[in-house]
């Protein structure tokens, strides 16, 4: 039997560029379909964490990825008054890199566009059948694409997972808000010059508050943090509250709280505001020749850290399973055996951490964190390495 040869991308963002350039490395050559009309720059800033970034090196793409943001190794914790209660190094699994994601969506499209790979736009999937040995994909605007098989990284509100698990179409509202933005003036100053390598958490009596540095030409820093909505708002709904009325929420959420808090949020002219939702469980990722990855697969709130990361794991060990074999059916459950439990682990963390920093703490409850934080910041710092080193051995192979 042939092996496969030509693969459907549902997705243009992270995962789908990164798994065509994964694809062509295995021989398999690739279209990528995005329903967007044009290549997006909406979004903020994130890390991609270590190994992500291995993920990358194996593409050959980190040290451009490295020269476009700033690197990180290490996590820096303090109070709301701005003391120092637990700083975590994790160099020794590897470097993560704090990024604009315009920026690195840009590399990424450089990048399939110099190897050939065909980018769709205005391609909104709506339907998915077979012919023969083919997997066809019908878009709204009428057009047909057959392949071998079909990848979908098309995000948490995927319409390939809404037509091969219809009983699991959408995702789960976690009752937060993500919120942040960039600070617009270059003059912030931060409490400590390594600040700039470093991701900043503060935490104070209930919730958190983060930022780092995402450029250095121009000097730009980001911020974020999640806070409690109990009602579920749209997209639209959330764009239509005023931008002073959201600068105000959060200004008031984080009153009194060290500098630079108060002056990144309001030097930053625009807020993003966005749902949070996630994927706690998935029966499969996969039915027959199509699979869900990425967003699509393992959604999770921000908060856990790995949402690029786990897309370019999962776009690299797609390219990696699918080489030379014959049924797709049979790299996909691969995949999925190496990924899934992890995944789903990760998710689980991360609506865990959003939870915790909630919980409104008393002035002892505040005492006795600082004091117990750094004893636990070494078992915070194994977990990190695990996460960053688990599939390093893979990452390695398929470099």
């Amino acid at each position: 039997m042939k092996h496969a040869s030509h693969a459907i991308i549902i997705g243009g963002g992270i995962g789908g560029p990164a798994a065509s350039l994964f694809l062509r490395r295995a021989g398999i050559k690739s279209q990528i379909f995005e329903a967007y009309p044009e290549p997006t720059t909406i979004g903020g800033g994130f890390q991609i964490a270590p190994n992500g970034m291995r993920a990358l090196k194996a593409l050959g793409l980190a040290d451009r990825v490295h020269a476009a943001g700033v690197t990180s190794s290490s996590f820096v914790f303090r109070n709301q008054q701005g003391k120092v209660i637990a700083r975590i190094d994790v160099s020794e699994s590897g470097h993560g890199v704090t990024i604009l994601r315009s920026t690195f969506h840009r590399i990424l499209l450089d990048e399939i566009g110099r190897q050939g790979v065909p980018v769709h736009y205005g391609k909104r999937l709506c339907g998915i059948e077979y012919e023969e040995k083919y997997v066809v994909a019908r878009f709204e605007d009428g057009s047909v694409e057959r392949g071998d098989l079909l990848l979908a990284f098309d995000g948490v509100h995927s319409r390939a997972r809404s037509l091969i698990l219809p009983d699991h179409r959408s995702p789960r509202y976690t009752g937060f808000l993500g919120i942040g933005g960039f600070a617009q003036t270059e003059n912030i100053m931060p409490l400590e010059p390594q600040d700039a390598h470093r991701l900043n958490f503060t935490v104070g009596s209930r919730f958190q508050f983060g930022y780092a540095m995402v450029s250095t030409a121009p000097t730009r820093w980001g911020w974020w943090t999640h806070l409690p909505q109990e009602q579920e708002l749209t997209r639209t709904e959330l764009q239509v509250i005023a931008e002073d009325d959201m600068r105000d929420r959060v200004l008031s959420a984080f009153k009194s709280w060290h500098s630079p808090i108060e002056a990144l949020v309001s030097t930053t002219p625009r807020i993003m505001r966005t749902a949070i939702y996630d994927i706690p469980s998935l029966p499969a990722w996969h039915v027959g020749r199509v699979m869900l990855l990425g967003d699509a697969a393992h959604a999770m709130s921000p908060a856990g850290g790995q949402g690029a990361a786990l897309a370019l794991e999962d776009a690299m060990l797609a390219g990696k399973f699918l080489a030379g074999r014959s049924r797709p059916e049979e790299a996909f459950a691969k995949v999925e055996s190496v990924l899934r439990l992890r995944a789903e682990r990760m998710v689980k963390q991360a609506t865990e951490n959003d939870q915790r920093q909630i919980k409104e703490l008393g002035p002892f409850g505040q005492w006795l964190r600082d004091r117990m934080f750094p004893l636990f910041a070494p078992v915070i710092a194994r977990e990190l390495r695990r996460q960053y080193s688990s599939l390093e051995p893979i990452c390695n192979r398929a470099a």
